[in-house]
Formats: structure tokens, C-alpha cells, sequence
């Protein structure tokens, strides 16, 4: 209990100081009641990730978060990139939605097909993380705490026939269009903040869901009507206390039981100067997003510096031991920062002229005698739901971290359309992970 002590000894909202009766009551029960423990010798993995809107690097580290703080003790902190391919095929803008489903499918926009906050045309053939566990792990109990509705019914398309009927098995969000309980007055986003961090921390507690996704909202709201004030510190430093309120409950099921956490948080997108109160651009801080983490055997993707917000699908994916079906994982954009990976950083120079693509990567392997597998498709059926067939380039060392492609003439004006451009898919395998990235040819 020492944990839940410390944490409701902090000042905080009247609303969470009534619910701290109840949560330590619950609290109590749990612990000294006689429940069947998880004795076995290998922890039983659980993830969980915050998502706190709108919150830039440097405000973020220059701002009280004592919570964010000891999840990053328990794991690292780094900064990350979102918003895909500044001035390349995948750049889209730094905005809420496009944020949430970059990390929720692990693709970038050109992919997913959400561009603005209106989420009018997802594209569900990328499969969100509830939707591949739901076809691949139907076993595991996932969750949703969100204080924006639309993250359940659009973004991830809970129960549509199209985005895979998912079934979430619980559900708590509703709140921003509950205008009776929560009327919509100048604090109402940040009470729905509330319920939805007292809600998660409950039933995280109670019920140990082995996967689930907190979004709070609060914070980009005051960003957009402050700017980078000290109103919008005073609600990052509030928003900490309700994901300390989540985690605590975290800290407790694995007093209690033999679990092995994952503990993410991040943000969707940074903020715009000159006084933070807009984002959507491509500046360098509209792009950044940072990653705090409680986690095992983080690598050296993580403290690179090329993380990207599309890391974290993966990295879940690997943690929770799920299997991903390989046309599936040839479309991720990110890479696991957890576990072994050999190969990040790939990237393309053309030389049209020579019919020549240079790949570039970093290897993070001491052998020189580990060997990849580089392959091209044509096509990019697998967006319409068809499947896309890889031809085989070659092999190479990848401790030389490039691969000089010489393209036969035969292709060279093959390829599919992409906004008005023909494009190759490129498939680096290693053994430990696989990177892909698109080329143009009509240059």
C-alpha cells in the first residue's frame, strides 16, 4: 500500500480525493483476499500506454512530472520523431488523430489514411494493435480508456464488419459526448480526464487487462488556449498526477502478482513556436514526441537517435509475445526498441541516371558475418486487402550497412501509383527484425 499512500498524499482534485476512498478500499480487498496467484516461472507479460496530448520535449522536461519521471527510472526516456518522412511519401501533419493511429498501427499516413482530426476515410487494412490481437491473441483482455470516443469508433473502428468486428473487452470512454454529466463548461475536459484516469486505474488494478490504451486529453486543450504558459505547466504537472494515479495501480499488480510490465507514455505531437499554441506543421518541435518507458531489455533502437513514434506497435507486439502474420509486419514502419534488433535507419538515395538505388542502415550487431535478405514488390495490393508478392534482390552483409542496387531496365517503369507517382516496395530482412521502405522510379 505504500505507493497508493503516497501518491493520494499529493494535493490533488477534489474529484480523485473522493474516488481515494474507493480505490484504496478496492485496494485493500485484493490484496488480502484468497485469489489464485500466477506462480509460474515466467512473469505473465502486460502493456499498457498513455497517451498525454500535445506536450513538447522541452516543455515536458523543464515541468514537474514526478510520475513520468519513475516510470522513465524503471526503463529510459528518449526523444522521438512522429509525422512520417519530413518532405518524403509518408509526411503528413502534426495533428491529435494522425499522432494516436501512427503509434495505434504502427504506419504512417500515406498508409493508414488518416490526415486531419475528421477521420473520414481510415484505412483498415492496417491493422490497429486491438484488431491483431483480436484475430491473433483472441485470449488476451484489452481495454480502452479515452477521453475522445472517436479514438474507439473511428480510429480503431470497434465493431465495424471492415475494420475486423474487434471486440475491445472493456470500454470506458463516452465522456466528452455525456454533455449531462459533463457539461461543456471551461473545466470540463479536464474532469473527463479525470473519470477516465480513476476508471483505467480501477479496472487495472481489479482486473489486470494484458493490454491496454489510456488518452488524456487535457493538455492540448489548455495548449491551444494558453499557448505554453504556466496554466498549460500547471496542467501537464496535473495530468502526471493522474498517470501516476494509473501507474500506482500498475505498482501494485506486480506487488501482487507475477507480471511483467510494459509502461509506455507519450505524447501525439509537439507544439509551435512562438507560443505553443498551434501544432500541425513540419518544424523540427511540431515533430518531436518523446517516449517515457518502464521496460526490460531495452535496445539500442531506443536510445538512438532515430525513435520514431511507429516503434511502439512492435515493441508491444514482441513484449506480449504475439504472433504477426508476415504481410502484416512487412507494412510496419516502426522497429521493437525492446529486444534484439540489428537494423534501423534505412534509407534510399536514387540515381536515375544509372538506374541505381544506394541503401543506407545501421547495424547494431558486433559479427560481420551476419547476413541479410533485401526484396522488392511492384504492387501495393496489400492496401485494398489483396496480398503484394516480394522478388528476391539479393544477399548481403549487413555489417557494411549499404547495398548498391543496380535496377533491371525490365522494371524501372513498373511500380504503383502513390499521389501521382510510381513507387517499389523495399524489404530489408534481418534476423532479428525487417525494415521497409518506398522508392520512387519516375523521378
Amino acid at each position: 500500500m505504500n505507493n497508493l499512500a503516497k501518491h493520494f498524499g499529493t494535493k490533488m482534485d477534489s474529484n480523485i480525493m473522493i474516488f481515494r476512498s474507493l480505490y484504496l478500499f478496492f485496494a485493500v480487498t485484493l490484496l488480502n483476499c484468497n485469489l489464485v496467484q500466477n506462480d509460474e516461472e515466467n512473469p505473465t507479460p502486460k502493456a499498457l500506454y498513455i497517451i498525454v496530448d500535445g506536450i513538447s520535449t522541452d516543455v515536458l522536461q523543464s515541468t514537474p512530472t514526478p510520475s513520468i519521471d519513475a516510470i522513465s527510472a524503471q526503463g529510459g526516456f528518449n526523444s522521438a520523431t512522429t509525422g512520417g518522412i519530413k518532405n518524403g511519401y509518408s509526411q503528413s501533419p502534426t495533428a491529435s488523430a494522425i499522432g494516436y493511429n501512427n503509434v495505434l498501427t504502427g504506419t504512417w499516413a500515406n498508409k493508414h489514411n488518416v490526415y486531419n482530426n475528421s477521420i473520414t476515410a481510415p484505412n483498415y487494412q492496417y491493422y490497429s494493435l486491438y484488431r491483431l490481437i483480436h484475430e491473433q491473441s483472441p485470449e488476451l483482455k484489452t481495454a480502452l480508456f479515452s477521453s475522445w470516443t472517436d479514438n474507439r469508433t473511428k480510429l480503431i473502428g470497434g465493431g465495424l464488419e471492415e475494420a475486423g468486428e474487434v471486440h475491445i473487452d472493456i470500454i470506458r470512454d463516452g465522456y466528452d459526448v455525456d454533455m449531462e454529466s459533463f457539461p461543456q463548461d471551461s473545466g470540463w475536459v479536464q474532469k473527463v480526464d479525470t473519470k477516465v484516469a480513476m476508471e483505467a486505474a480501477m479496472v487495472i488494478l481489479e482486473e489486470g487487462p494484458d493490454f491496454s490504451w489510456v488518452y488524456l486529453w487535457y493538455t492540448d486543450d489548455t495548449g491551444h488556449i494558453y499557448g505554453e504558459d504556466e496554466r498549460h505547466r500547471t496542467s501537464i504537472t496535473y495530468a502526471d498526477s493522474l498517470v501516476g494515479l494509473i501507474y500506482d495501480a500498475v505498482l501494485e499488480r506486480q506487488q501482487q502478482y507475477n507480471e511483467d510490465w510494459l509502461v509506455a507514455v507519450t505524447t501525439d505531437h509537439g507544439r509551435a513556436l512562438p507560443n505553443g499554441s498551434g501544432h500541425g506543421g513540419q518544424s523540427d518541435r511540431e515533430r518531436e514526441v518523446w517516449f517515457a518507458v518502464q521496460a526490460s531489455e531495452l535496445n539500442d533502437h531506443f536510445i538512438s537517435q532515430n525513435l520514431k513514434h511507429v516503434d511502439l506497435y512492435p515493441s508491444i507486439v514482441r513484449h506480449l509475445n504475439i504472433s504477426i502474420p508476415s504481410e502484416i509486419e512487412f507494412e510496419l514502419d516502426g522497429l521493437p526498441f525492446i529486444g534484439p534488433v540489428l537494423t534501423s535507419h534505412l534509407s534510399s538515395q536514387v540515381n536515375n541516371e544509372k538506374n541505381i538505388i544506394l541503401l543506407d542502415w545501421e547495424y547494431y550487431g558486433v559479427s560481420d558475418s551476419v547476413m541479410g535478405n533485401l526484396y522488392y514488390s511492384l504492387s501495393n495490393e496489400f492496401s485494398t486487402g489483396g496480398m503484394d508478392v516480394y522478388e528476391s534482390i539479393g544477399e548481403m552483409s549487413l555489417s557494411r550497412g549499404q547495398y548498391e542496387w543496380v535496377v533491371p531496365d525490365s522494371i524501372t517503369n513498373s511500380g504503383f501509383e502513390f499521389d501521382n507517382k510510381k513507387w517499389i516496395k523495399l524489404l530489408l530482412k534481418s534476423p532479428d527484425n525487417k525494415s521497409n521502405i518506398w522508392v520512387r522510379l519516375d523521378q
